[in-house]
C-alpha cells in the first residue's frame, strides 16, 4: 500500500493507471465537471484514446453531480456516464459540493490482485481547475493485500477507503444509475460486471475496516468544523500549535454586518483554541484570492487589527507552475504547524484540505435541506518541512510553500486592495434525471425504432423523442420511428408536474450493448482473426492508426483470399475453419474473470465479420460453421455447458451472432448429409 499526499501531478493525472494495472470500474461527484476534463482523466485511466472509447461503447466511470450543472454527455466523454438526480427528490444537502473519487485497477496478469484509489480535491473536475486555478488534491493508493495487513498505515487506509465508500453508498439512491445497473449481453453486461466486481473490493474494506478513524471525513451527520479537532488530535498529535494558515476560494458574503470580520475563520481559530491545538497568541494568516473574495475586503481596519489576523494573497509556486504563472486561489485549506527560531523545519504539522469553503454552509453546518453542502476532506500529518525554499535543497525535502499556496512574503495591508467579486451563484437545475436513462435501437430498412429496454419497468412519465430537425419522432408500436442511421444520443422531451416542459439527453444502446457506440466497420474474416488475438487489449478502430493485419498467405507463399474479394467453396470453408480454430484456441486460454470481456469481443468481432464472402458461401450452402463453437472441447471448463453462468452467457451469445449470420437452423459444420 503507498499513499501520497498534496503532490504537483495535475489532477487529470492523479487518473493514470499505476503500471501493471488495468482499469476496472470507478465513481466520482463533485460539484461541476465538464467533458475536456473528464475525457482527458478517462483517457489516462483506460489508456484508450477518445475514438477508441467512442467505438467501444463501454461505461467506465460513474459520475454524480450538484444538479445546478450541466449535463455532460458520453459522447463528448466516452466511457462517463453522468448519473443525473432524481425528479423530485428530497436532497438532504444544499449543494453536491464533496469533491471525491473512488477508482478500481485490475492486476494485469493476476485477476486476484486488485488496487483501489482515493482522490479527495478541492478543485472541480474541469479544465478550468487544471489550467487557471490554484487547487490541490490528496491521494491514496490501497493495494488488496492491505486487507489483511496488521500494519497501521495499511489500517488506516482502508479505514480511509472504507469511509468514503459509505458516503458514494449514501449518495448513490439520489441518483439514477440504472444504466450502470444493467445487466445482459454485450457491452452493458461487461461495464455492470466490472462495477459489481470493483463495488466488491469496496465492500470488503468496508466489512475489515479496523475500529480507527479514518483521515478521510464528511459532513452528513456533523459539521466540518466540530470535527476538525478530533481528527487533528487523532492523525497529528494533541499539541499547541503556534502558526495557523487558512485559505479558501470563496468567504462569507459581503452581507455580514458592516465592517466585521468573517465569522468562519474566527470560529476555527476559536475551537482550535479551546481544543489546546492552538497557542493563545498564535500567529495566524489568512490566503485569498484579491479580485474575488467576498466579505475580507469590506473588513473594516478596526477589525483587522483587533482580530491580529495578517490578510494574503495566494502564492504560486513558481517550481509547480513556472515563472509569472497567473492563477486564482480555490483551494481549500488548513495549515497548523509550530515555528522555532533557528529552526528550518515546520514542527508537529497538520493539514486539512477539501470541498468546504470557509463559509457556513461549507464549513460549520452540517449536511441539511436547502442549509449546509454536503462536504468531504481529510486530515493527515504531513513530515516536518522547510518552511522556506532557501532550506528546501539542504534538508532534501520540498519546501511548505511548494505544496501548499503559502507563502510569507506579501502581506494585503489594507482592505482597497481587495475585492470583492461575485457572490456564490443562484443555479437552477440544470440536469435531472430522464424518464428512461437510454433507448435501445432496432434497425430496420429504412432507419430504426429506438425502444426501452426488454423487460424494465416502464417510464412513469410520457414523453417524446425528438428527431434532427426538432420535431418529435412518430411513435410504431413499443417505440420510436428514427429517419437515418443508429444516432449516439437522443433528446426526450416530457411534461413535469406543473405542466412545464424538460429536456434531457440520453444515450443510445446497439445490438451489441454499446452505450453511444460510434460505427463499426466491416472486416474480413482475416482481420477478425487478428482483433481476436489481440484480447484483452483494446481493439483499435477505424479512426486510430494500426499495423495491417497478417496477410492472408498460405504456408507455401501464395497469397489467399482471406480479405474476401469473392471466397467460395474451399476457400471459403479454409477461411472460417482458420477463424474458428484460432478463436477455440484463445477462448479455452481465458480467465474466467476476463469471460465476460472476452464474450463481447467475440460478438462484436463476428457481427463485423458477417458480411465476408466466406459466411455468405456458408449460407447458400446450406451450413453453420459456428456450431462447434458449442461443443465442450472449444470452451473452458467454467463455461463447457449452460449449467454454469459463464456457460449460459455464451452459448446466448453464440446464439445471437448466428442470428445476425443467418445462418440458425442449418447443418451443423462438419456433418453428412
Amino acid at each position: 500500500m503507498k499513499s501520497t499526499a498534496l503532490q504537483s501531478p495535475s489532477l487529470a493525472q492523479h487518473f493514470d493507471a499505476p503500471a501493471g494495472f488495468t482499469a476496472m470500474f470507478g465513481w466520482a461527484c463533485g460539484y461541476s465537471a465538464d467533458a475536456a476534463f473528464m475525457d482527458m482523466a478517462l483517457e489516462r485511466y483506460t489508456r484508450q484514446t477518445r475514438a477508441q472509447r467512442a467505438w467501444d461503447g463501454r461505461a467506465w466511470l460513474g459520475l454524480m453531480l450538484d444538479p445546478g450543472n450541466p449535463m455532460v454527455s458520453i459522447v463528448d466523454a466516452p466511457g462517463l456516464v453522468h448519473c443525473r438526480i432524481e425528479e423530485g427528490v428530497r436532497r438532504p444537502f444544499n449543494l453536491l459540493h464533496a469533491k471525491v473519487a473512488l477508482l478500481g485497477f485490475v492486476h494485469e496478469s493476476d485477476p486476484g490482485r486488485w488496487l483501489l484509489r482515493l482522490l479527495v480535491s478541492t478543485g472541480n473536475w474541469t479544465r478550468q481547475t487544471m489550467e487557471e486555478s490554484l487547487d490541490l488534491a490528496w491521494r491514496l493508493d490501497l493495494g488488496s493485500e492491505a486487507l489483511d495487513s496488521g500494519l497501521a498505515e495499511d489500517r488506516l487506509a482502508v479505514a480511509d477507503v472504507a469511509a468514503a465508500w459509505r458516503m458514494m453508498e449514501w449518495l448513490r439512491p439520489l441518483f439514477d444509475c440504472r444504466l450502470l445497473e444493467r445487466g445482459g449481453g454485450g457491452r452493458l453486461g461487461v461495464a455492470a460486471k466490472a462495477r459489481s466486481t470493483f463495488e466488491g473490493w469496496l465492500k470488503d474494506c468496508v466489512d475489515k475496516a479496523p475500529d480507527v478513524r479514518p483521515r478521510f471525513f464528511d459532513n452528513r451527520q456533523e459539521s466540518l468544523l466540530s470535527q476538525l479537532p478530533g481528527q487533528i488530535t487523532a492523525h497529528a498529535r494533541a499539541v499547541r500549535r503556534n502558526y495557523l494558515a487558512m485559505g479558501a476560494g470563496f468567504f462569507e458574503s459581503t452581507s455580514e454586518p458592516q465592517g466585521a470580520f468573517p465569522a468562519v475563520p474566527l470560529a476555527i481559530r476559536t475551537a482550535l483554541r479551546n481544543k489546546e491545538l492552538l497557542t493563545q497568541n498564535a500567529e495566524v494568516d489568512i490566503y485569498v484570492n484579491a479580485a474575488n473574495c467576498q466579505a475580507m475586503a469590506t473588513i473594516s481596519e478596526a477589525h483587522r487589527k483587533s482580530e491580529t489576523i495578517t490578510i494574503r494573497p495566494a502564492h504560486i509556486p513558481e517550481a509547480v507552475y513556472g515563472a509569472n504563472a497567473v492563477r486564482s486561489l480555490h483551494a481549500k485549506f488548513l495549515f497548523g504547524a509550530n515555528y522555532r527560531e533557528g529552526n528550518p523545519l515546520c514542527r508537529s504539522p497538520w493539514v486539512y484540505l477539501g470541498s468546504g469553503n470557509l463559509t457556513a454552509q461549507g464549513f460549520t453546518l452540517a449536511a441539511a435541506p436547502g442549509v449546509g453542502n454536503l462536504e468531504a476532506g481529510v486530515v493527515f500529518a504531513p513530515p516536518d518541512l522547510p518552511w522556506h525554499a532557501a532550506d528546501a535543497a539542504k534538508q532534501g525535502l520540498p519546501a511548505i510553500g511548494y505544496l501548499l499556496p503559502i507563502g510569507w512574503d506579501r502581506e494585503i495591508e489594507s482592505s482597497g486592495e481587495l475585492r470583492p467579486g461575485e457572490g456564490f451563484p443562484d443555479r437552477p437545475d440544470a440536469s435531472v434525471a430522464c424518464p428512461v436513462p437510454w433507448l435501445e435501437w432496432q434497425p430496420g430498412a429504412d432507419g430504426g425504432l429506438l425502444v426501452e429496454a426488454a423487460g424494465s419497468v416502464p417510464a412513469p412519465t410520457r414523453y417524446e423523442v425528438i428527431d434532427p430537425f426538432g420535431e418529435a419522432c412518430p411513435r410504431r408500436g413499443a417505440g420510436f420511428l428514427w429517419p437515418g442511421d443508429r444516432p449516439r444520443e437522443v433528446t426526450i422531451r416530457w411534461e413535469v408536474g406543473d405542466g412545464s416542459e424538460r429536456q434531457g439527453l440520453v444515450p443510445v444502446v446497439d445490438e451489441l450493448g454499446r452505450v453511444a457506440g460510434t460505427p463499426l466497420p466491416e472486416l474480413s474474416l482475416e482481420a477478425a482473426r487478428w482483433q481476436l488475438a489481440e484480447f484483452p487489449s483494446p481493439p483499435v478502430s477505424e479512426d486510430e492508426p494500426s499495423s495491417d493485419p497478417p496477410s492472408a498467405v498460405d504456408e507455401g507463399g501464395a497469397p489467399g483470399p482471406g480479405s474476401g474479394s469473392g471466397a467460395t467453396g474451399g476457400y471459403a470453408i479454409r477461411d472460417m475453419m482458420g477463424l474458428v480454430e484460432s478463436l477455440a484456441e484463445r477462448q479455452v486460454q481465458v480467465a474466467a474473470s476476463d469471460w465476460p470481456a472476452w464474450c463481447a469481443r467475440v460478438e462484436q468481432t463476428l457481427y463485423q465479420a458477417g458480411k465476408d464472402p466466406a459466411v455468405e458461401a456458408f449460407v447458400r450452402m446450406g451450413i453453420n460453421p459456428l456450431q462447434p463453437l458449442h461443443a465442450p472441447p472449444f470452451r473452458p471448463d467454467y463455461a463447457e455447458s449452460a449449467d454454469s453462468p459463464e456457460g449460459r452467457d455464451y452459448e446466448a451469445m453464440l446464439g445471437r451472432v448466428e442470428q445476425a449470420w443467418g445462418v440458425v437452423g442449418l447443418e451443423p459444420f462438419g456433418s453428412t448429409r
